[in-house]
Order: structure tokens, then C-alpha cells, then sequence
């Protein structure tokens, strides 16, 4: 095949045997508990017949002055009304409770303190005597739970000073996770949904300050930017999507020079920077911009090509034959040095898909195997 041009980048056909940039060596994840004990991979064991559970995981990612924040600003609102203050390992019985709720089918929350089953089959949940909570207390928790300092200056917008009952959570969570979680090599990137049930859009002052509609998510609500170990499927960080003005404001000189998928991209991983490991992310995120800002980061990149193809060999690549399903195609381009920085590839299954990447081959790897 014939070298390509495209926005004056040269692509062409060779054949490449070695790791573009070499290969990236594999790293176990770990997780450093508050203790100062290190939770390696394959690290669940904690001697003969004692594993680790999840309940140990949890309250050793959790963030101890976001919980410090959550009871002394809970106990605030409870003592306006009269009420007793709350405790660290009562906010953490509450969010043990509504973790057990979702494990029972109920019309109305108070079915869940019932102690008369609905059927001779199913026993009744009885959550008074099953989690030493009463409905009450429960419903008194539920009201005043707060998890961050309310921004209260009427200068800031009703939308900022919304996010703010979250921002707090959110800063704690990504320095937490920064401190105590060294990732494997390979780090991903994408985007979830935060199922929200009451009032949204720009028209309620009132719930999420930026309510999303996604025909094709499964959820709508509050939308939410991440990091997670691609090994151990950990979350690492996290940022809110807010409004495309709020966003807007909070660009920098450079970042307003970049695509949108690229800033938020960088954003994402900057807490790796220079560590040489392999991110991957979706056509949200993909380009040959975002792939070249990641390699200057000192970060390789691995990601699906559909809209932002500008410098892509999309046409040349959206042409070219191919015997069958399953099989695949790449371009390369070489920098000012004449070093390989650069991989466009095509793989084609029921329809074609396209990457660019600064790693790896296009060789033939291990078949993955999984039951269906």
C-alpha cells in the first residue's frame, strides 16, 4: 500500500515486529491500608483459612477526613433538630444499611423495618433487629447526611454552589486513592452515570446541577469522568461533569487550544505522568492529539477512533480490502527522528474499528477465551 498524507502527516504500510517505544513491563497493583500494611495482587490471604473481605477493602480505601467531615457536618443539622449527634461507626452502619437495601424488592423504605413477611416464602426483612438501627434514626440520618462544606456566598451561582455538597467528597476520594493505590500498567479511562431519580435539567434549582440524557447509557443522571486500574478495576479518580459554561471557565490558556476529549483525557491521568504506563480509553477521549499529548506526558495511549480524525488515515484505512472477519491492518508514522511514534490500525468484526496507539504491534496476540 501506498504511503498516505493527511494533514501533513505520512502514514505508510511496514511491517513492525517490535513494541512501538518498547514494551511496557508489567506491575501488580497494591493497596497501602492506614495501618501501613501493603495489599499486594493476589494478596487476599492473611494467613491459613483467613482471606480478606470486602468490608476490609472498604474501610481501608476509605478516606478518614472525609468520614470526620460527613459526621461533624451530619451532627450539625441533627442538633438543629434536637437530636442526638452522630458517630463515625454510626454514618458507617448508615451506608451498611443502604448497601443491605438494595438486596430486598420494597414499594416503600419503611417495608424494610417490617417484621411481618409478605409471603410464607420470603421472611420479613426486620432491619430494626437485623442492623440495630430503627426506622426512625434511619430516616433522621437520611434527611441530614451531608458529605461536604455548602458553599453559601451569593455571588456564586446556584450550580456551583450546588456541586459544592459534592466537591469535598470528590477532592478527598482522588486524594485518597492518589496516596494509597499504585495502579498496574495499564490505566483506563471512561465515563459513568450516577442514577438520578428526582428533578433534573437547567429549568430545577432543586437535585443535580447538571442532569445528562443518554440514549445509549442504561442510566441517566449525573455524569462522572474516571480513572480505574485496568488490572484490578480499582477507581483512581474521579471528576464531575458539569455545564459546558462551568467548563468552560475553568479551561486554561493551553487547554483551550485542545480538543475537548484531550483535555479531559489529561486531566484524567496527570497523576501518572512520566510513569510510562499504557492508558486506554474509548472514542470519547481518542485521537492522534490526544495520543501525542499522552506520549509528551510521558504516557502511552491506546484508544478507539470514530469522530476526531483529523491527521487519521480514516479514509484510507475505511477502503482498504480485507479477506474476512477477524482480520486487520495498520499504518505507521515516523517523527522527525524517523522513529515509528505513531499506529493506525483497523480490526474488522461485524463492522470495522479503528485505533490509534503509541505502543505495542499489530502481531497476533493470545486468543481470549471467556464463557458465555
Amino acid at each position: 500500500m501506498a504511503p498516505v498524507t493527511v494533514h501533513d502527516y505520512t502514514w505508510s504500510a511496514e511491517e513492525v515486529t517490535l513494541s512501538i517505544g518498547g514494551i511496557v513491563p508489567r506491575r501488580s497493583w497494591s493497596i497501602r491500608l492506614l495501618s501501613g500494611e501493603t495489599i499486594a495482587e493476589e494478596g487476599d490471604a492473611m494467613g491459613p483459612g483467613r482471606t480478606r473481605h470486602a468490608l476490609d477493602y472498604f474501610l481501608g480505601m476509605l478516606p478518614l477526613d472525609q468520614l470526620s467531615r460527613m459526621v461533624r457536618l451530619t451532627s450539625v443539622k441533627l442538633s438543629a433538630r434536637r437530636q442526638r449527634a452522630t458517630t463515625a461507626g454510626e454514618v458507617l452502619k448508615f451506608v451498611g444499611v443502604l448497601l443491605l437495601g438494595k438486596r430486598y424488592e420494597f414499594g416503600s423504605r419503611s417495608e424494610l423495618w417490617s417484621t411481618t413477611a409478605r409471603n410464607k416464602y420470603i421472611p420479613a426483612p426486620g432491619f430494626g433487629q437485623l442492623t440495630g438501627m430503627s426506622r426512625d434514626r434511619f430516616d433522621s440520618l437520611w434527611s441530614c447526611i451531608t458529605y461536604s462544606e455548602e458553599c453559601t456566598d451569593p455571588a456564586v451561582s446556584s450550580e456551583r454552589r450546588r456541586w459544592s455538597l459534592v466537591d469535598d467528597f470528590v477532592t478527598s476520594f482522588n486524594a485518597h486513592r492518589a496516596a494509597h493505590v499504585r495502579p498496574s500498567d495499564l490505566l483506563c479511562v471512561d465515563e459513568s452515570m450516577s442514577k438520578w431519580y428526582g428533578k433534573g435539567g437547567g429549568w430545577s434549582d432543586r437535585g443535580v446541577p447538571m442532569y445528562v440524557a443518554i440514549d445509549r447509557e442504561p442510566e441517566n443522571g449525573c455524569e462522572i469522568q474516571n480513572t480505574a486500574c485496568g488490572r484490578s478495576g480499582i477507581m483512581l479518580y474521579l471528576q464531575l461533569v458539569t455545564t459546558a459554561g462551568d467548563q468552560r471557565q475553568r479551561l486554561t490558556a493551553t487547554e483551550s487550544r485542545l480538543l475537548h476529549g484531550t483535555v479531559v483525557l489529561k486531566r484524567l491521568v496527570s497523576n501518572w505522568a512520566g510513569t510510562d504506563r499504557v492508558v486506554c480509553g474509548d472514542s470519547y477521549f481518542a485521537s492522534v492529539e490526544a495520543a501525542l499529548e499522552l506520549k509528551s506526558m510521558g504516557l502511552r495511549f491506546v484508544g478507539v477512533v470514530k469522530n476526531s480524525t483529523t491527521r487519521y488515515p480514516m479514509a484510507a484505512l475505511s477502503t482498504l480490502e480485507v479477506p474476512s472477519r477477524g482480520s486487520s491492518a495498520s499504518l505507521y508514522h515516523r517523527d522527525a527522528a524517523g522513529q515509528i511514534d505513531l499506529m493506525a490500525a483497523m480490526w474488522v468484526d461485524l463492522d470495522r474499528r479503528y485505533f490509534i496507539s503509541t505502543t505495542s504491534t499489530c502481531l497476533d496476540g493470545a486468543p481470549i477465551e471467556r464463557l458465555r
